[in-house]
């Protein structure tokens, strides 16, 4: 019987844990560590990613050190997708991800600088 009521408790203790990192407009906002190294090898590389002024369908804020534009947010999934342009002297760069338990998932796309750069993030603390 205890062996049951572990096994019980585990399970249910990793759904109630699950269920504690909502993946909502709101949980976006904040400040990330985004790892944009360009191999899985290669030493970690990080850059912030700061979320503000948060709409239903939208936000504000840097990532890189250059403003967000044009940022949408998609709710109406499981996990919660973003879209959003960052612009550099010479170049245009696409982002997408999503936030899965507390983690940002992101690719970007630069067409101009012919790559693509999968990413991850995890919020600092810092608001």
């Amino acid at each position: 019987m205890k062996r049951f009521a572990l096994i019980l408790f585990v399970l249910l203790g990793t759904t109630v844990l699950g269920q504690e990192v909502p993946n909502t407009v709101e949980s976006l906002a904040g400040i990330w560590q985004i790892d944009l190294r360009p191999t899985p090898d290669a030493p970690d590389y990080f850059q912030p990613f700061e979320v503000t002024e948060l709409s239903e369908r939208s936000f504000q804020g840097t990532f890189y050190g250059s403003s967000i534009n044009n940022a949408l947010v998609n709710d109406a999934w499981d996990k919660l997708h973003f879209a959003f342009t960052t612009k550099d002297r010479s170049s245009t760069y696409y982002h997408s991800g999503y936030l899965d338990q507390g983690v940002l998932y992101g690719m970007t796309y630069c067409p101009d600088r012919g790559f693509t750069a999968p990413w991850t993030g995890t919020k600092t603390g810092e608001e």
